[in-house]
């Protein structure tokens, strides 16, 4: 399974937290990682993303710039302060072989760590990771990459 994790772009700062949308800046950045890794992203089987504002304006512009024919599905299990174990239990439940998950950190950099048995991997706005694994468990995966923008 190869899990590609991806965190939104630069957002406003405003409460609620949950409203936060993307500046221009989190736009041009998300629609410049999408497009620069089309052809890695190709294969995409799903695509999951926080309700967070921002987090779906980011997998709305990333799916659509990375021309992802895949369906795409709000959880709450990917908002920031959501347990590893949490995102575990549910992704184990899943037979796809390639998903994208859009979200934020804490969660993110903590999913990479406890997957990977602690690599100490950092995610910036609309960074772009991948973790290959045979099972989603705790330090089973390998880091394969992560993309940065500026």
């Amino acid at each position: 399974m190869e899990l590609l994790l991806l965190r939104h772009g630069d957002a406003e700062f405003s409460l609620p937290d949950s409203a936060r949308q993307l500046t221009a800046k989190g736009e041009g950045q998300v629609v410049e990682m999408a497009k620069n890794h089309r052809r890695t992203l190709q294969g995409i089987e799903l695509v999951l993303t926080s309700p967070m504002r921002r987090a779906l304006q980011t997998a709305a512009l990333f799916v659509a710039n990375a021309e992802l024919n895949c369906n795409v599905e709000t959880v709450d299990y990917l908002l920031p302060d959501s347990s590893v174990e949490n995102v575990e239990r549910h992704i184990q439940s899943f037979d796809h072989t390639k998903i994208l998950m859009v979200g934020h950190l804490p969660l993110l950099d903590n999913w990479i760590d406890y997957l990977t048995g602690n690599c100490a991997a950092r995610m910036a706005t609309a960074s772009l990771a991948s973790l290959s694994m045979d099972y989603a468990y705790k330090g089973l995966a390998s880091l394969n990459w992560i993309y940065h923008v500026d």
